[in-house]
């Protein structure tokens, strides 16, 4: 039994595009939810044998490939601890739980433990995030103003394919990150050009398809 607060908080709260229902069978993604699902799991390949999601929210992406897909290794990292809380409460509903977990890491711990987790992933998730990997944010301070740098921990834990949908224009980001970014001045650079010249270091950038002002790219691990 899921508790009601737990409820509460994945069908009604903040990021509102990670919000879903809980019936007594499954899981039912709001609106806004269901089409970025659809959407994104387009680009999963097949068989898809392991996810990870790295800023994996209320953990829908998590639940929705072990119980529709039959993944068999998924793993959801996040910073917010509500949100883990959340997740932690709704992976007991699971019978796939074994294949479930959830951890708060930042990427580069995620990088020096993923042998913990049985290696790289096949696909790995990275869903309007990004622009916090670099810049930071309330919760946490930024990994790296290399984008190289997040690139290559990105290839350590991913060893098949990166679905990326994040910010990559200056002028799309939030307004307290473009505050952060000018203070930086001109030694730092956050645009599509200087992000996907760093992705193509250790990735194949296969596809680019733009839903409005968040392109989702497709990559491959070289």
């Amino acid at each position: 039994m899921t508790p009601p607060d737990v409820r509460a908080f994945v069908g009604d709260s903040y990021p509102h595009n990670h919000t879903y229902f809980v019936g007594d069978r499954k899981l039912k993604p709001h609106r806004q939810l269901a089409t970025r699902v659809a959407r994104l799991s387009e680009c999963y390949p097949s068989p898809l044998e392991s996810l990870l999601d790295l800023s994996c929210s209320k953990g829908f992406f998590v639940f929705d490939a072990v119980s529709r897909l039959g993944c068999r290794r998924a793993l959801g990292v996040d910073l917010d601890l509500q949100c883990l809380h959340a997740c932690q409460s709704m992976r007991r509903r699971f019978t796939g739980a074994s294949h479930i977990h959830f951890v708060r890491f930042n990427l580069r711990e995620m990088a020096e433990r993923i042998d913990d987790f049985g290696g790289p992933f096949q696909t790995v998730l990275l869903i309007n995030s990004y622009q916090y990997f670099v810049l930071g944010s309330d919760i946490a301070p930024g990994i790296s103003l290399d984008h190289a740098e997040i690139f290559h921990l990105l290839r350590r834990v991913c060893s098949g394919r990166l679905v990326f949908e994040n910010r990559i224009q200056l002028q799309h980001l939030q307004r307290n990150l473009k505050e952060r970014a000018a203070r930086l001045g001109s030694r730092f650079a956050y645009n599509p050009h200087v992000i996907i010249d760093a992705a193509c270091r250790y990735f194949d950038v296969r596809r680019i398809v733009t839903w409005s002002r968040i392109p989702t790219i497709v990559m491959e691990a070289l």
